[in-house]
């Protein structure tokens, strides 16, 4: 199976082609922090790819993106491509959360190299961490939240993802529909919970959190888009290019602006 994947929801850039089977394959990605070039980026770094595999683009046989939640123009930009080539060559689309991939990102460092720098944190304990709070600063003094739990070698969603004031996430993961027990078993990833450190503090306390200096631990990345898309074709979870739609979170937000394009 051959993956094109397209990432562009934070203030990286990146595209990735997986290659093989769950279980086999190889990976070739282009990965760049480079806030505001999205739109110059994107389109030679597909070209790239395609070009070191020496595939066409009829060759692929699925399509995915990071859906969000995550900088809004920066969410469409990726839906955008994703539908034209999608319409263009006839594939199916994967929608892939920009937060879950930050979380197998995380996983998948661990099953590279479990004595590198990127898992120092982890040193002490010989089993991957399997359990994430990622938190993300979504600016307007907001965070965007989701847990993930590993199942099999995929972290996958517990509850729902969510834009939310810092303060309101301890409530927030109390509530009947959304209640996690939070103990040392879970571990904070993202940007979140720096920025907003007081404000999170009554669920960081309880949680573990991961160690490290490096800021593209906080950032989506293609190859773990791709990586979640072998779910999403076992599941049955893809879909035409008409219906490949980016998340917000924040619907105000995508509201305002639909309004805006329409009076133009």
């Amino acid at each position: 199976m051959k993956i094109l994947a397209l990432e562009t929801s934070s203030q990286a850039c990146s595209v990735a082609l997986l290659d093989g089977m769950q279980q086999d394959f190889s990976c070739i990605e282009r990965f760049e922090i480079a806030p505001r070039r999205h739109t110059h980026l994107i389109l030679p770094m597909i070209d790239s790819v395609l070009s070191e595999a020496g595939y066409d683009i009829k060759q692929i046989d699925v399509l995915a993106f990071g859906r969000g939640p995550g900088a809004f123009t920066g969410v469409r930009i990726a839906a955008g491509v994703v539908q034209a080539i999608s319409y263009g060559a006839d594939l199916p689309v994967a929608q892939i959360s920009s937060l879950a991939a930050i979380a197998q990102g995380f996983f998948r460092r661990q099953l590279r190299s479990q004595s590198s720098l990127e898992t120092q944190a982890l040193e002490a304990s010989s089993e991957p961490v399997a359990k994430i709070l990622v938190a993300n600063d979504a600016r307007m003094h907001e965070v965007y939240f989701g847990a993930y739990e590993l199942h099999g070698t995929f972290m996958t969603l517990t509850g729902k993802e969510q834009v939310i004031k810092p303060d309101q996430l301890s409530i927030f993961l109390q509530q009947p529909d959304t209640a996690i027990h939070l103990d040392k078993n879970w571990y904070t990833l993202g940007s979140g919970w720096s920025e907003y450190a007081e404000q999170l503090h009554a669920v960081s306390s309880q949680c573990q959190a991961v160690a490290t200096e490096n800021e593209q631990f906080d950032l989506p990345h293609a190859r773990d888009i791709a990586y979640l898309a072998f779910k999403a074709v076992a599941n049955k979870e893809l879909v035409s290019a008409e219906l490949a739609s980016p998340v917000y979170l924040r619907d105000n937000v995508a509201k305002k602006s639909q309004g805006s394009l329409q009076s133009n």
